[in-house]
């Protein structure tokens, strides 16, 4: 008899269930579409996604790991085809860690269909008509009385502008500084209460687009045309901010969820959200525009 016993094989390091979604499941050339994967594993397990293999046919946007509950761990990856028909996409690889052990689980191959965004519409030969009578109607004096009247009506309205300007001094209406204008629109939203009306998405969208037009003001960046991921790398070059740049890119990832995922979120977590919004604009606001901005209430 051996005195050593027998060690047990190493548990295999592998999630128990996995859920692969795909949304849209076809798309247009250059369209963001979502890819979501759900584990589910035992509770001392983490994930780690790996970073996939550069693939010509695809751009990934964004990548988002969350952790609902303990046993559970998501991916949420938003990409977008540059390439026609049917495609794979590139293969994804999660590293996985346990007490003591390490180990790589890899997805099975998955696939998505990108159409072109023009329609070919088929062309139907016609025979040749016969020529046919065209009546060509003669409005020179029409033209000529209107280009007439035109030019008097023109002399009034600048003789009468000129005698205007030289009794009247122009007045010069104070321009409202940048944050008095964001807070201004902030109000606005609130005073729609787009939640409690179950109108989230629709709030989300105007309050992302608020806070980014704010932002992209404040640093002189093109904001709004840009995606989540590519305005968070141009606050990180900014050689100086005061932009929290991490909750920030905690709230666009999360509001993009809700606007092209669909998230959800209640009333108190749309409260919650706006609030960051107004704390932003006070934290990030030059003090001369709050001066400014005190002094155009008085």
């Amino acid at each position: 008899m051996s005195d050593f016993a027998e060690k047990p094989p190493a548990p295999s390091l592998a999630p128990a269930s996995v859920e692969i979604h795909i949304h849209p499941p076809t798309v247009q050339l250059g369209q963001p579409f979502f890819f979501d994967v759900t584990l589910t594993h035992p509770a001392e397990f983490r994930f780690e996604l790996l970073e996939p293999t550069h693939h010509l046919g695809f751009d990934i946007v964004s990548k988002i790991r969350s952790r609902p509950r303990e046993d559970t761990t998501t991916f949420s990856i938003q990409m977008a085809a540059f390439e026609l028909g049917t495609l794979e996409l590139p293969p994804f690889q999660f590293e996985i860690t346990a007490p003591g052990q390490t180990d790589v689980f890899e997805l099975p191959a998955q696939t998505i269909l990108v159409a072109t965004s023009r329609a070919q519409a088929s062309l139907e030969l016609e025979d040749v008509r016969p020529p046919a009578p065209v009546f060509v109607p003669d409005y020179t004096v029409l033209y000529g009385g209107a280009a007439a009247l035109a030019a008097a009506l023109a002399f009034v309205l600048i003789w009468k502008w000129l005698r205007r300007r030289k009794k009247e001094r122009a007045l010069k209406v104070p321009v409202k500084p940048l944050a008095e204008k964001t807070r201004e629109a902030l109000d606005a939203l609130r005073a729609q209460a787009l939640p409690q009306k179950g109108k989230i998405r629709e709030y989300y969208f105007m309050l992302s687009e608020i806070i980014r037009g704010y932002i992209g003001a404040l640093h002189k960046l093109d904001a709004l045309e840009c995606t989540t991921t590519e305005l968070i790398a141009s606050l990180k070059r900014l050689p100086l901010t005061q932009i929290p740049i991490e909750a920030f890119a905690q709230f666009s990832h999360e509001a993009d969820l809700i606007k092209y995922a669909k998230g959800s979120a209640g009333v108190a977590k749309c409260e919650a959200d706006l609030k960051f919004a107004y704390r932003l604009i006070e934290q990030t606001a030059p003090m001369d525009e709050v001066s400014a901005a005190k002094s155009f209430h008085v």
